[in-house]
């Protein structure tokens, strides 16, 4: 694997201009009021008026898209909230949410930017209850899970686990012949269920190309033939990646050698199915169900990347099913993410991209259904994104980037990540914890019928 592959490097690429969106809850009769929200000259400006019916809890959705070829940064203000930050890219996706008790009201968008405007819109939803939030746990605990708690001590568990089956693929879905499938819980069963064994080496690989961008505070364990067992500054791969009652354990553990927030301050792993069976193919229905941890400044993903790289070019192609940061509200804000990258197109090596908030804490099946012309994102059976070849940015190509070849399976979990460039690093010192991790109980590639 190229070492400037992954999620993590071909990552938002974002030009100079800044952009700002002023969002002001006023009643109408004092909306005349917002002429002087932004004086700067030499500046393109969009409004958007959105009325609130009727009292209540409402979930609004800021949704904004750049209209160059460029991704811009912008800034969301919403009066009494927190200033936001976001980057619009050329396609719809990036938006920014709140969850708000409003009267009626009427809700004024704009924005102002250096020329061309930014597309702008908003979602008002009355909710009966508030938006997933982003969690605060700021330690390493054992997630909610149908079997045991996770042994992390030399006690060896000798009772079998309950494992929680995977569900069967959406009815809707091409894909229903088993290709390919692990399920870490049995795996850890079957292994005596000895603390800390490694993923089954014939089908999963410790590589150490994890990333999460510029910024990123932590360095993947790695397994290399030809290395001794105990590696990155004497921390063994098994502290990094390894099975448990719950799961495949992904844990970056601290790394007391360096200064937390600086770089290499933790390990962690990152684990891709190009062992020795080599666990690759094209198109399917390519699922797994993971707990994502919710520390401030963690960057967990599950991704797919091309065999090989993308004709013509030095990249291959990346699929990531989700990435879940944790950056707080930045423009590496908490999110749940759906992207594409493959060959630079106007600067930038993301061709796609949505998201939603975080879903909630807990083991969540993470899945995309990826045909030869589109890619369907889903997660527990329903489907929150869909790309094709029209929602690429102008001039990428679907039969050149991801209908080009076989693409393998990777996880990861970094600390750190492109949220640092934004001054929005984490964890900060006061929520570092001794290690963070991330749980994998099963994955599984499905095909069409033979």
């Amino acid at each position: 694997m190229a070492p400037l592959a992954g999620h993590g490097i071909m990552r938002r690429w974002i030009v100079s201009g800044a952009v700002a969106i002023v969002l002001l809850a006023l009643p109408a009769a004092a909306s005349a009021g917002t002429s002087k929200a932004h004086t700067a000259s030499k500046t393109a400006t969009s409004i958007l008026h959105t009325t609130v019916p009727a009292k209540g809890k409402y979930l609004l959705v800021v949704w904004v898209r750049s209209r160059s070829k460029h991704s811009r940064l912008v800034d969301v203000y919403l009066h009494g909230q927190k200033v936001r930050t976001v980057v619009a890219n050329p396609w719809w996706g990036a938006a920014v949410y709140y969850t708000l008790t409003l009267s009626p009201t009427k809700l004024t968008v704009r924005t102002a930017n250096a020329p061309p405007a930014v597309q702008v819109r908003a979602t008002l939803s009355l909710k009966k209850s508030a938006a997933p939030t982003p969690p605060t746990s700021t330690s390493n605990t054992a997630p909610p899970a149908s079997s045991t708690s996770t042994t992390t001590t030399t006690t060896t568990t000798t009772t079998p686990v309950t494992t929680t089956t995977p569900p069967s693929s959406p009815s809707t879905a091409p894909y229903t012949s088993l290709a390919f499938s692990d399920n870490f819980e049995q795996d850890f069963t079957n292994g005596g269920s000895v603390p800390n064994q490694l993923p089954n080496s014939t089908d999963w690989n410790l590589d150490n190309w994890g990333s999460c961008g510029g910024g990123t505070l932590s360095e993947s364990n790695t397994n290399d033939p030809g290395t001794s067992s105990t590696n990155l500054d004497g921390f063994n791969p098994s502290q990094s990646a390894y099975l448990t009652s719950s799961g495949l354990a992904i844990t970056a553990v601290r790394n007391p050698s360096a200064p937390l927030g600086a770089a290499n301050s933790y390990i962690s792993a990152q684990v891709d199915s190009l062992g020795p069976s080599k666990e690759s193919d094209q198109y399917g229905e390519v699922e797994a169900s993971i707990y994502m941890p919710t520390a401030q400044g963690l960057c967990p993903g599950f991704w797919m990347l091309g065999d090989n790289n993308i004709a013509g070019s030095n990249i291959p192609g990346e699929i990531d099913v989700v990435e879940a940061p944790t950056f707080g509200d930045g423009p590496g804000s908490s999110a749940d993410y759906f992207d594409l990258h493959g060959t630079s197109v106007g600067g930038t090596t993301q061709q796609f991209q949505s998201q939603i908030p975080l879903v909630s804490a807990g083991f969540h099946t993470y899945a995309i259904i990826w045909t030869p012309t589109s890619i369907t994102w889903e997660i527990d059976g329903t489907a929150y994104a869909y790309a094709s070849q029209a929602a690429l940015v102008a001039g990428a190509s679907w039969a050149n980037d991801y209908s080009y070849g076989r693409f393998h399976l990777i996880l990861d979990l970094a600390v750190g990540g492109w949220s640092c460039d934004f001054g929005e690093c984490g964890p900060a010192s006061a929520e570092a914890a001794p290690s963070y991790t991330m749980y994998v109980q099963w994955v599984k590639w499905l095909k069409l019928p033979s």
